[in-house]
Order: C-alpha cells, then structure tokens, then sequence
C-alpha cells in the first residue's frame, strides 16, 4: 500500500519533534558544564535544575522517536503513541502558558510545533491508512 503524502508528512514531523526534544536534552547537558554556569554563585542549584529539565524531556524524546518509527512502519500502536504524546506535551505546555498569566512566544510556538502533528494525525487520509494497515491484509494468494 502506498504511503500517503499526508502520512509522510507526521512521519516527518514526528521524528524532527523527537530529534529536537532529544538535542534539547543535549543542551542542557552542555550547559551544567560551561563556564558561564559554573561561575555563577548559586552554581549547584542551577545545574540541578538544569539535570531536572534534562530528565524531564528524556521519556517524551524517547516516546516521540519510538512513535515516530511506529508510524513510519505503518503501525496502530505508532499512531496512538504519537497521538497521546502530542496531547500530552500540548496540555503541559497550554497550561503552563495559562498558569503563567503571560503569553511567551517561545511557549506557544513550542505548543504549536506538538499541535500542528496532532492535527495531522487526525486527518482522514492519515487515520484511514494507519487503522487499514493494523487490520487484516487481504490475501495475494490466487491459487
């Protein structure tokens, strides 16, 4: 069964989703060791925040790139993995947005990047061909 454009399209976002959330845990790592933050004089709660972020991002990373290659292999379970992490990481972000009282640009395009796949992801086309491809194939066997 060919691969719609559609699909592609989530496969792709829900990758680069992944690898962005796995670079951003790099940062942080790269960060509790530069100069600026060991210099500072409150050095050891600022790396332990920066440790607590880190790990913080570490499963939604890993889930966003194992739903990723589910989807990519065309997989129900891939679909409702990506699904629920974009969910999940949308509320955190909107209610943290909310709870802040402030609109920051950073958050919201953040929160835009995990909507606009969980968007995707419920189109028809996308729907149709991952819950298809779960299903019983039909036979080739003509004989």
């Amino acid at each position: 069964m060919k691969r719609p454009l559609w699909v592609t399209i989530v496969i792709v976002l829900q990758a680069l989703l992944g690898v962005l959330l796995a670079a951003t845990i790099v940062y942080l790592l790269v960060l509790t060791r530069s100069k600026e933050i060991l210099a500072e004089p409150e050095a050891a709660d600022t790396i332990h925040g920066l440790l607590i972020g880190a790990g913080v991002l570490a499963a939604p990373a890993m889930i966003t790139l194992i739903a990723a290659f589910g989807l990519w292999r065309g997989r129900f379970w891939g679909w409702l993995l990506s699904l629920a992490t974009d969910v999940g990481m949308v509320a955190v972000l909107v209610y943290s947005i909310i709870d802040d009282h402030e609109i920051d640009g950073e958050m919201v395009a953040l929160a835009m990047g995990f909507l606009v796949p969980l968007i995707l992801l419920l189109l028809p086309s996308v729907r149709k061909f991952v819950w298809n491809a779960a299903g019983p194939q039909p036979s080739t066997n003509l004989g």
